[in-house]
């Protein structure tokens, strides 16, 4: 995939969420409480598909890493700190 294709995508979803904040109303108190539980049901789900493999056969220490550093990640409830804590696992997965 080429930058400029990568820079595309990202441009489109960035600008389809911001036009979804500005343009949709509030959701209801009892809509937000449920869809503030969906992002950690759809991690988990990733990461159980990503780590359980061809097979059952557990993945390269590098992915291993990857999710522990995700995971410690967490509880901070954002994204960012989740890629970073990925990122970090990942290269320390490198090493072992």
């Amino acid at each position: 995939m080429s930058a400029l294709t990568l820079l595309v995508i990202a441009l489109i979803t960035d600008a389809s969420r911001a036009i979804a904040v500005v343009l949709l109303p509030r959701p209801s108190a009892r809509f937000e409480m449920v869809l503030a539980r969906i992002p950690a049901a759809i991690f988990a789900s990733l990461a159980v598909a990503t780590l359980l493999g061809e097979g059952g056969a557990l993945p390269a220490p590098p992915v291993l890493g990857a999710a522990a550093g995700a995971l410690l990640a967490s509880p901070a409830r954002a994204l960012l700190p989740a890629l970073i804590g990925g990122a970090v696992g990942y290269g320390a997965g490198l090493f072992f």
